[in-house]
């Protein structure tokens, strides 16, 4: 089930995140920056536990991110990351971005759902924020992809839908 993250969700998030930025494979997240952002968020859960997570960024010109996509290991290949993304997608129709982007090195799980590779250099000057604070600044070896988004006719009401940069 996936589901809006809770406050009583941060610490699971940043556990997740942190056995995937320990071996650089993302951006450390501190649990103050999971805590303010954590309307972001989406959890992943099977049998009341948290196995996955991701978040939501708006970047502005009708983007948005896909960010700290994170499983646990016990959990990988069993379609948890593919279903996150999913819901990102709808989430962000829904709210009506345009293109929703991802800087990652799961370059097949973002290609099989409609991502395209984009140099990095297209994307706003807003997400090279992060890169001030990673230690690959400047010798970055993620790949950025972009997706276009269905536009809806009606914005569909549901609550939590609204999302702030981060």
């Amino acid at each position: 089930m996936i589901r809006l993250a809770q406050a009583n969700d941060a610490k699971t998030i940043l556990e997740l995140i942190e056995f995937h930025a320990d071996s650089e494979q993302m951006l450390f997240r501190t649990l103050d920056d999971i805590r303010n952002n954590i309307q972001n968020f989406l959890v992943y859960e099977d049998a009341g536990v948290a196995i996955g997570t991701c978040a939501l960024s708006a970047c502005g010109s009708g983007l948005v991110e896909v960010r700290s996509l994170a499983v646990h290991p016990g959990h990988y290949r069993k379609g948890v990351g593919t279903a996150l993304v999913e819901h990102c997608i709808e989430r962000a129709t829904q709210i009506e971005f345009e293109k929703i982007f991802v800087l990652t090195y799961a370059l097949p799980l973002f290609a099989k759902l409609g991502f395209e590779i984009i140099d990095k250099a297209a994307l706003p000057q807003k997400i090279w924020k992060d890169c001030q604070v990673c230690r690959k600044q400047d010798h970055c070896d993620e790949t950025a992809m972009i997706r276009p988004l269905a536009r809806r006719a009606e914005l569909q009401s549901s609550p939590g839908l609204a999302l702030n940069s981060y």
